[in-house]
């Protein structure tokens, strides 16, 4: 079979494709039907595994968003260093003892006493979010706390309570998340009755807002819709766009007998004389394990089966669908386009896992570029 690795450019074995423009529809969806808040892209867990740095650069100049929401400090630094303007929100916690070395220049959660002081002495004039817990038993304070909360918040000009915020835990639940809601609004109440205004009110993040509208809350934290999935079944695609795709080569043909196994712990035998191909990708660079002997990639348009366990590095494939395969064929791992056999989103079916999982696992390592 011809060798197409002849050219005379640098190729890459596997990359990630990001869609500018699938970024930019998802983001004026949300914002055509939220016209009365202000959506902030989430960018935890490396930009939920498109790139923290690259799309927190492209946010930053593109869209311009109100806030930029990371899980930490570290995510926070990471886009400083990157040069992003754009206001950014820390979601996550962090020992309050790492707030005394340096100004900082983000906002960040409150939802417990230890890091307010150290807020209070180290980080004058440092802006925070209130987070209230509603029902999800995570990060947040709890009704019976709210009254301490108040107390140890007034008569203090240190710490600016620019807003307050919960989480839903089940949003496609109606009964429980209306649970949740009048929870949160009780604890704003609360809060202002006590004196305190808030600039920011903000509980739905994607499944939230594609459910439900509230004109009181007034900033969207826009986590996996901004990348273009429905994170839930029931959630219909059809208004979101797929923003990224893996892409892999082949790197070997092989021919194998009937009765041929394949890989680690032999999974597979062949029934049949078959083409093998293989791929320079495995489970650390993202493909889950669980898409094993279940699995499919694309090859020139034609859905090929995974073969045998999927290795660290190393994926196999059947290639009896595939037209005219080669030796640097491009191969499509995840798709984007939402119908596809091999799309996050049907991929993530198969494992019996959600596509969160199959991104948040994609290697930091992989080249990543904006298309």
């Amino acid at each position: 079979m011809k060798n197409i690795f002849s050219k005379n450019t640098y190729r890459t074995l596997n990359l990630i494709e990001i869609k500018k423009q699938a970024l930019l529809d998802n983001y004026a969806y949300f914002q055509k039907i939220h016209p009365e808040a202000k959506i902030a892209p989430v960018l935890k867990s490396n930009a939920y595994g498109h790139g923290l740095r690259l799309v927190g650069k492209f946010a930053d100049t593109q869209i311009k968003p109100e806030f930029i929401c990371v899980d930490s400090l570290f995510e926070a630094y990471e886009l400083q260093k990157a040069r992003v303007k754009s206001k950014i929100l820390i979601l996550g916690y962090t020992f309050p003892e790492n707030f005394k070395y340096k100004k900082i220049d983000f906002c960040l959660p409150l939802f417990d006493l230890a890091t307010l002081d150290c807020l209070k002495k180290y980080q004058p004039g440092i802006k925070v979010h209130l987070k209230i817990d509603t029902g999800m038993n995570r990060l947040g304070i709890k009704d019976y706390q709210y009254e301490q909360f108040a107390e140890a918040l007034k008569n203090q000009n240190k710490v600016i309570l620019e807003g307050i915020y919960s989480h839903l835990c089940d949003a496609p639940d109606k009964d429980f998340s209306k649970t949740q809601i009048e929870k949160f609004k009780k604890a704003i109440n609360f809060f202002e009755n006590q004196g305190f205004e808030f600039k920011y009110k903000h509980l739905f993040a994607t499944t939230g807002a594609l459910k439900y509208h509230d004109p009181e809350f007034n900033l969207i934290r826009l986590g996996l819709g901004f990348y273009g999935i429905a994170p839930d079944e029931a959630i219909s695609q059809k208004n979101l766009t797929p923003a990224l795709s893996l892409k892999s080569h082949l790197i070997e043909i092989k021919k194998i007998n009937k009765g041929e196994e394949v890989g680690y712990d032999r999974t597979f035998k062949a029934k049949d004389k078959m083409i093998l191909g293989l791929l320079p990708l495995g489970y650390y660079d993202g493909i889950d394990r669980k898409l094993s002997n279940k699995g499919y990639l694309m090859a020139n348009n034609a859905p090929c089966p995974i073969i045998g366990n999927v290795c660290m590095n190393i994926t196999a494939i059947d290639l009896a669908q595939a037209k005219n395969p080669q030796i640097g064929t491009e191969i499509i791992v995840y798709s984007n386009c939402a119908s596809d056999p091999n799309s996050l989103t049907n991929c993530a079916k198969i494992a019996k896992t959600i596509p969160y999982v199959l991104l948040a696992n994609l290697s930091e390592t992989t080249r990543r570029v904006l298309i």
